[in-house]
C-alpha cells in the first residue's frame, strides 16, 4: 500500500512539473503545444499584418510584387521582387526559363545576384525568372504558375521543390505539422475517385479570429496531420501520458530549454529547434515509403507535366535536398521514388551530384534545415547547365 501511495504522489509530483514547466517553456517555444493550442489567440494586429503583406487568396501566401526586403543569416543579405513578380530583375532581352518552388527556389540568404537562377542566367545569357516562395508545396508552387502562365514568356519551367514537399502537399494548415504557424493556412489537393480535386485556402481576407475559429472543425477531418501529428504531440491531461509516448523528443526539448533559461545562451534554444527539425525530416523520409502520401505526391507530379505538356511548356522538376536531408533520416526512400518519377518526367535529384562530395560546403550552417549557401548555388547552376546541354533542352 505504501509503494502505491509513493507512486501516486510521484506521478502527482511530476505532473504537476510538466504542466508547469510545458506552459512556462511555450511562451518562447512555439513547437510545445497544449490543448490552448486547439484554437490560438490571433491577435488583430498580427491578422492585418498578414493580410497586408502576406496573405494570397490563390496560395494562401506570397511575396508581394515591387517590393524590397533583407534577411539575417550568417550576414544581412538583400532581395527584390520586380513589379512583375519574380526576384531580381532581367538582364537580357530572351527568357530562357521560370522558376517556381519554395525557399530553395527563392534562394534565402544569398543576394539576388547570388541566387542559382541568377548565376545560370550569366552563363545562358538569357534571363531564368524566380518565383520561389519560402515553404512552398509543390501544390502551391503550381497553382502560383497558373497565376502567371498568361505573362510567362519561357517555354522550359522548372518546379524546384526539397524532399520534404511530400508533407507540404498533405497539409491544409501548417500549424498541425509545423506546430505555431498559425497562419499558415493554404489550398490543397484531395484524391476523389482517382481525380485530383482542388480545395482553395480556408482562410478569406480580413476573416476574424472569430471567423478562424469557425472554420477550424472543418479543416481537423481534412489534414491528415492534425490525428497523425498534433494529437500525439499535444499535452493535455494527463501531460504524463504524452511525455512518455515521445520521451526522447520531449526529453531533449525540455532539457535544452531548461538550460537556455538558466545560462541565457542561444545555443541550447538553437538545440531545442534542431530536434524538432530532424524529427520533421526523419517522418518526411519515412512518407515515402508510405503508398498513402506517396500517391499523391505521385499524381501530382504527373499531373503538373500533363497539363503543362498540353500549353506547350517543358516541365522540368529539382529535388534540392536540405542539409537535414544528407545527414539525419533515411535519404533512400526518397531517391528510389525520384529515380522512378525520372523516367516519366524530367526530373533532376540534386542529392545524386553532391552525395559523393564534402556536401557541408555548400550550404549554411542555419537551424532551419540548411540552405545551399553561394558555392551551394553556384554548384546548382552549373549542374542544371550540364543537364540542359546533355538533353538538349537548350
Amino acid at each position: 500500500m505504501e509503494n502505491l501511495t509513493n507512486l501516486f504522489l510521484f506521478f502527482l509530483f511530476f505532473e504537476l512539473f510538466l504542466i508547469i514547466i510545458v506552459r512556462n517553456l511555450k511562451k518562447n517555444f512555439k513547437w510545445l503545444i497544449n490543448t490552448e493550442d486547439e484554437l490560438p489567440h490571433f491577435s488583430k494586429e498580427n491578422l492585418n499584418n498578414f493580410f497586408k503583406h502576406n496573405y494570397d487568396s490563390t496560395t494562401g501566401w506570397d511575396r508581394k510584387k515591387n517590393i524590397s526586403g533583407s534577411e539575417i543569416g550568417e550576414k544581412k543579405t538583400f532581395f527584390r521582387i520586380s513589379k512583375k513578380g519574380y526576384r531580381g530583375k532581367s538582364k537580357y532581352r530572351k527568357t530562357a526559363m521560370s522558376v517556381f518552388g519554395d525557399s530553395f527556389a527563392f534562394c534565402r540568404y544569398v543576394n539576388d545576384d547570388k541566387t542559382w537562377e541568377s548565376q545560370l542566367e550569366d552563363k545562358l545569357k538569357m534571363n531564368v525568372h524566380n518565383y520561389g516562395v519560402g515553404n512552398f508545396g509543390l501544390d502551391q508552387s503550381y497553382l502560383k504558375f497558373l497565376k502567371y502562365k498568361k505573362k510567362i514568356k519561357s517555354k522550359i519551367v522548372i518546379f524546384n521543390i526539397v524532399p520534404e514537399t511530400i508533407a507540404r502537399v498533405h497539409s491544409y494548415w501548417k500549424h498541425y505539422r509545423e506546430f505555431g504557424n498559425i497562419l499558415g493556412f493554404k489550398p490543397i489537393y484531395e484524391i476523389k475517385r482517382n481525380q485530383l480535386i482542388l480545395k482553395g485556402s480556408p482562410l478569406k481576407k480580413n476573416f476574424t479570429e472569430k471567423q478562424i475559429h469557425k472554420i477550424i472543425p472543418k479543416i481537423k477531418k481534412i489534414d491528415t496531420f492534425y490525428r497523425v501529428k498534433f494529437l500525439k504531440n499535444k499535452f493535455s491531461f494527463p501531460y504524463t501520458l504524452t511525455f512518455v509516448k515521445n520521451f526522447n523528443f520531449y526529453t531533449n526539448i525540455i532539457f535544452n530549454l531548461i538550460l537556455c533559461k538558466m545560462t541565457n545562451k542561444n545555443n541550447f534554444y538553437n538545440n531545442a529547434v534542431t530536434v524538432v527539425l530532424k524529427k520533421n525530416i526523419k517522418d518526411s523520409h519515412e512518407m515515402y515509403n508510405n503508398p498513402y502520401y506517396l500517391k499523391k505526391l505521385q499524381s501530382l507530379i504527373l499531373y503538373l507535366n500533363k497539363n503543362l505538356n498540353k500549353n506547350n511548356f517543358k516541365m522540368i522538376l529539382v529535388v534540392s535536398p536540405q542539409l537535414l536531408d544528407l545527414t539525419v533520416g533515411n535519404y533512400e526512400n526518397v531517391s528510389k521514388f525520384y529515380n522512378q518519377i525520372g523516367k516519366k518526367v524530367s526530373c533532376i535529384d540534386l542529392y545524386n551530384r553532391i552525395k559523393n562530395k564534402k556536401f557541408k560546403k555548400y550550404y549554411f550552417q542555419d537551424i532551419y534545415g540548411g540552405h545551399f549557401n553561394e558555392n551551394g548555388n553556384k554548384i546548382v547552376s552549373k549542374i542544371l547547365l550540364n543537364y540542359l546541354k546533355n538533353k538538349k533542352i537548350l
